[in-house]
């Protein structure tokens, strides 16, 4: 009696495609995310998990008088930076958490354009509002994440699957308005400008993202 080898079903192999490991799947997410760790815990010590106001300008923060005379590299170096550890964490969950779900879908250069289009508008729109105030954190990078994720699932599940859409955009919705809420409650000192910066400039992102690639060839 011989016993033929099975073989493989490639209906249920593309059903259900190997999962790649998240660090394979995200590599921007993951550096970014180290990045902002490593950087919490060198700027931490040896003076605590806590400093004065002034010790986030000499680091970097963005401080738009300063801005304004010429030190425009404060526009990158205020999103490295976070003030005590649950600050820390919440920015860390959301580009996590809203990472892993745009990352595999954009890839990692549109990624990092947004990453970086959300840091400049949210900190620009908070100099114009704030034009005294200091600011530092991933929270404007975070909110351009949910807005580009709301708008993607938006226009997506609308040319796609209608009888799907609003399931969708339920989970989307609930999924981003409890990173909110989590966002604008974990501390009294939030910046409401730069979140609604970065909010705005990942939705923007994302519609002309979709209307460059509708646009015909």
């Amino acid at each position: 009696m011989t016993q033929e080898p099975i073989q493989p079903d490639p209906v249920n192999e593309d059903l259900n495609p190997p999962v790649r490991p998240f660090w394979r799947r995200c590599p921007l997410t993951l550096g970014f995310v180290l990045l902002l760790s490593l950087i919490y815990a060198l700027s931490s010590f040896p003076s605590g998990f806590q400093k004065p106001a002034d010790g986030f300008i000499v680091l970097g923060g963005f401080y738009p008088p300063f801005v304004h005379q010429g030190e425009w590299w404060r526009y990158i170096t205020a999103t490295l930076l976070h003030a005590n550890p649950m600050h820390w964490f919440n920015n860390i969950a959301g580009l996590l958490i809203f990472g892993n779900l745009l990352e595999p879908l954009l890839g990692a250069p549109l990624l990092f354009s947004l990453y970086l289009g959300s840091a400049v508008g949210g900190l620009w729109l908070s100099s114009i509002m704030l034009p005294k105030g200091l600011t530092f954190g991933a929270s404007a990078i975070d909110f351009g994440l949910v807005g580009a994720y709301l708008t993607l699932t938006l226009l997506a599940r609308l040319q796609t699957n209608k009888q799907a859409f609003w399931k969708e955009l339920r989970g989307a919705f609930i999924l981003s308005v409890i990173f909110v809420v989590w966002s604008v409650t974990e501390s009294a000192t939030i910046n409401f400008w730069a979140h609604l910066g970065g909010l705005l400039t990942g939705i923007g992102f994302m519609l002309i993202l979709w209307l460059i690639r509708k646009r015909p060839s």
